[in-house]
């Protein structure tokens, strides 16, 4: 009996660390959709099954009282063959104090209509709800699914780690899946030498005790493959610079490190257009290689009863290039 019970508890471990079929994909969150040989290529050589393209934003009209869309995409080449072309659209949180749902469902269907290509089987809604907007936002997702275009096609909808960890005020949207965002989960504006795009002390207090597992949606996965700065002027948040590069801080005559990514301004200067001006800091966010395996090894562990898709945000050459393909390949191969 003992051999017997040794024996069951060796196969239910094999069964929990066999691999499991992910999904490949990128989104594509530029409004000009025309990729460059480096993106093809990513596309190409890591075996994308799927890119999520942003379509357009819902945001609210200047008069405040009725949505618009804004940041439509702009297609100037084909997309690539054999690769199911996902369309996603952005929604403001606003939107939800003055719209009707059926209304914007209605009109956000029509749009996906004229603009979407006709093989999509997936729609996806991105929105950072809150407890206070969750009943308008339910709403229109329940509208939206039943607009005659949505019918044959999955609903998918983002979820951030904070809807996860306070899921009993934040609740589960009414759709067919989600996608946790595993990204942007520190606070942008506090001062301090953390990284806000990804940490792993955040993910686990954000997600710990298997709220991922044990979430009522299935869910895919998306990670970050993007950098910016965070401006403080007065140890206040004053903005995002958002092309600079790492070797920019290497000019010891203009900065100070004084982190692991936190540089003080020594001079009154301009950086890639930006005015910076003596005593100001910047902190300097990226999500290196080995940053990402931690975080997918610690997903990889929360895993639910389901296959799920594997999305890189986001398709850009200037991220790219700071990373090499074989580094990417890891990080699938590590969700598996």
């Amino acid at each position: 009996m003992h051999k017997r019970w040794l024996l069951y508890l060796f196969c239910c471990c094999l069964a929990c660390t066999k691999p499991r079929p992910i999904t490949r994909a990128f989104y594509f969150w530029k409004q000009r959709y025309q990729p460059d040989s480096t993106e093809l290529n990513t596309l190409n050589t890591l075996r994308m099954q799927r890119l999520y393209v942003k379509m357009f934003d819902v945001t609210l009209a200047a008069d405040k009282h009725t949505a618009v869309p804004v940041a439509r995409l702009d297609q100037r080449s084909p997309f690539p063959a054999g690769i199911q072309v996902i369309p996603t659209v952005f929604i403001v949180n606003d939107v939800w104090k003055q719209v009707n749902a059926d209304t914007l469902a209605r009109q956000v269907a029509q749009l996906l209509a004229q603009t979407s290509p006709q093989q999509a089987g997936e729609v996806q809604i991105d929105c950072d709800w809150t407890r206070n907007s969750k009943t308008a936002y339910f709403a229109f997702l329940q509208a939206l699914r039943r607009q005659p275009f949505m019918q044959g096609k999955q609903l998918s909808v983002t979820i951030r780690l904070h809807q996860v960890k306070f899921l009993a005020t934040s609740g589960a949207p009414p759709a067919d899946k989600g996608l946790l965002m595993c990204y942007n989960m520190g606070n942008l504006r506090q001062y301090g030498d953390h990284n806000s795009i990804l940490n792993m002390n955040d993910l686990e207090s954000y997600a710990g005790n298997k709220r991922i597992a044990h979430y009522p949606l299935s869910l895919d996965l998306a990670l970050p493959l993007f950098r910016w700065s965070v401006l403080f002027r007065h140890r206040s948040y004053a903005g995002l610079l958002r092309n600079l590069e790492e070797n920019d801080f290497s000019n010891h005559r203009i900065f100070s490190k004084n982190g692991e990514q936190l540089y003080t301004v020594l001079k009154d200067t301009i950086v890639k257009g930006y005015p910076l001006h003596a005593g100001e800091e910047v902190r300097y966010e990226t999500c290196p290689p080995a940053l990402l395996w931690d975080a997918a090894r610690y997903l990889a562990k929360q895993r639910q009863h389901y296959n799920p898709v594997v999305i890189f945000y986001h398709l850009d050459e200037n991220e790219l290039n700071k990373y090499a393909l074989p580094e990417l390949e890891k990080t699938y191969s590590i969700l598996r």
